[in-house]
C-alpha cells in the first residue's frame, strides 16, 4: 500500500535531488568551477559521501546512481563507470556510518579522501593507462591526484551543508510525528 510521506522527508528529498542537479552542472560545465593548475573538482564524490553518511546507505545508492548518470551523460569515458562508482561509494559511505563508525567530520574525511583516490585511480586506469600505455603517468600525477586532493580538500563544506539540512528538517519530521502520536 502507498503511503504518503511528511512534508519534510519529501522537501528533504526533492533538495538532496536538487542538490545533486547543481552539482553535477557546476562540475560538467566547463568554467563554472575554478581549475586550480589544471586541477578539477570532483565534487560529485563527496555530495554522495555526505547523503550516504546522513541518510543511509539506500539513499546513496539512489543518489549515486542519479549523479554518477549525470556525469556519464557528460563525460566522454566509460559508459556506466561513474554510475557504478557513486552507487558504491554511496552505499559503503551508508553502511560504514550506519554499523562501524560515526557521523563525524574525520569519518566524512577519511571516506571522502578513500573514494576521491580511489575512483580517480582506478578511472584513471581504465581509461587512460591500460588504452595510451606507459604515457599515461603525466595525467595521473598532472591531472588525477591534484583533482582528488582539492577535491578532499573542500568536501566540509559540502558535508556541514548536506549534514545540517538533513539535521533541521529530521528535527521537523520528528515535531510532527509527536505532535500526531499526542
Amino acid at each position: 500500500m502507498f503511503r504518503f510521506e511528511s512534508v519534510p522527508v519529501l522537501f528533504k528529498r526533492i533538495l538532496l535531488f536538487l542538490f545533486v542537479l547543481i552539482f553535477a552542472a557546476l562540475q560538467n560545465t566547463d568554467g563554472l568551477l575554478p581549475c586550480i593548475f589544471g586541477a578539477r573538482f570532483f565534487i560529485l564524490i563527496p555530495l554522495i559521501v555526505a547523503i550516504g553518511m546522513c541518510e543511509g546507505e539506500l539513499a546513496g545508492l539512489l543518489y549515486g546512481m542519479i549523479a554518477g548518470g549525470f556525469w556519464d551523460v557528460c563525460s566522454s569515458g566509460i559508459d556506466g563507470f561513474h554510475a557504478f562508482s557513486l552507487a558504491l561509494i554511496g552505499v559503503l559511505s551508508g553502511l560504514l556510518v550506519r554499523f562501524f563508525m560515526r557521523n563525524k567530520l574525520l569519518t566524512q574525511y577519511c571516506i571522502c579522501a578513500v573514494s576521491v583516490f580511489s575512483h580517480s585511480i582506478i578511472y584513471w586506469l581504465i581509461s587512460v593507462y591500460i588504452p595510451v600505455g606507459d604515457n599515461g603517468y603525466n595525467k595521473l600525477l598532472t591531472f588525477y591526484l591534484p583533482s582528488a586532493v582539492i577535491t578532499t580538500a573542500i568536501s566540509f563544506i559540502i558535508y556541514y551543508t548536506v549534514r545540517t539540512i538533513c539535521n533541521k528538517l529530521q528535527e521537523k519530521e520528528a515535531k510532527i510525528n509527536q505532535s500526531v502520536v499526542k
